[in-house]
């Protein structure tokens, strides 16, 4: 099929369009880059290459400025239209174009359910949270259904964090703990769900061509853990001490405003949807990846 992909340029993008291209796909990426090895199509706030849309089959939409940076009030708008705003743009360009789209599929992320410190699994039919991520992930979803509309299946990926080697959340991680100075932030008990690479890049490959896909679909490991298990874990397998005292909550406040939520809260996520349509994770438990993200 040929296949538009947004942010391709980054880690995840990147790595997606591999894997699209060995299962014979082919793939388009919308860029605002420039310096991209694949064939790209250009498209800025509110204009796109109209040639990427021609003999299109699907869309996976990528795109999406960082999360992990301080919440300044012009940057959660930012946040928000470098999602909602591009996923509305994409639909009007192929509505005008009368596209016969097959599927649009999303990002999304487990923030759908709020940073909330608890006892709850969430799974897909719970209610979203109001918090800033909460409501984020709802309009982008929202948007993103917009292509029912036009007859087009649509997957929505709500993802947790992402570990891979070369990414700058797992490096932001071990580095604390190579050095020598790791240590819990708040109490340590927030919730911390992540996900592998090589998981979340099948995610999206089985979602291109299972079309029994449909919906939103948790992307997490079903392995739940906390952030200090997570902590020792990372710590034993990197043959490093770990015995800082904790870092208070008010320091994260402090340091890093309303986005401290992203450290200090966390919440369960279920997997039972997507392993009902025969999603078999590689990495199922945090062990298991660490072995291949530190060892290999």
């Amino acid at each position: 099929m040929n296949i538009l992909l947004t942010g391709g340029s980054g880690l995840i993008g990147s790595e997606l369009t591999k894997i699209l291209i060995e299962n014979g796909h082919q793939v388009r990426i919308l860029t605002r880059e420039t310096d991209i090895e694949h064939p790209f199509y250009h498209w800025d706030k509110d204009k796109i290459d109209e040639k990427v849309f021609e003999d299109l089959d699907g869309i996976i939409h990528l795109a999406g400025s960082l999360i992990a940076k301080r919440w300044t009030n012009s940057y959660k708008k930012e946040i928000f239209s470098s999602r909602v705003d591009t996923t509305n743009l994409l639909f009007d360009y192929v509505k005008k174009l009368n596209i016969d789209l097959k599927f649009f599929i999303s990002a999304s992320g487990t923030g759908y359910y709020g940073q909330v410190t608890s006892d709850k699994i969430f799974n897909e039919s719970d209610e979203p949270n109001t918090d800033f991520l909460g409501e984020v992930c709802v309009a982008w979803e929202n948007a993103a259904y917009q292509f029912e509309k036009i007859g087009a299946r649509v997957v929505c990926v709500r993802t947790s964090l992402v570990l891979a080697k070369n990414g700058e959340g797992f490096k932001l991680l071990k580095k604390p703990i190579q050095l020598g100075i790791g240590a819990n932030i708040g109490d340590g008990k927030q919730w911390m769900p992540w996900i592998h690479i090589a998981d979340l890049l099948q995610v999206y490959a089985q979602a291109v061509e299972d079309e029994k896909m449909n919906g939103s679909y948790n992307a997490s490991s079903p392995e739940n853990i906390n952030h200090s298990t997570f902590n020792h874990m990372l710590a034993k397998k990197m043959n490093k001490p770990f015995f800082m005292p904790n870092i208070p909550a008010f320091v994260m406040k402090l340091a890093l405003g309303q986005m401290s939520d992203l450290v200090l809260k966390g919440s369960r996520i279920d997997t039972t949807k997507i392993q009902k349509i025969g999603f078999k994770f590689q990495y199922p438990t945090l062990k298991k990846a660490l072995e291949e993200l530190i060892h290999k």
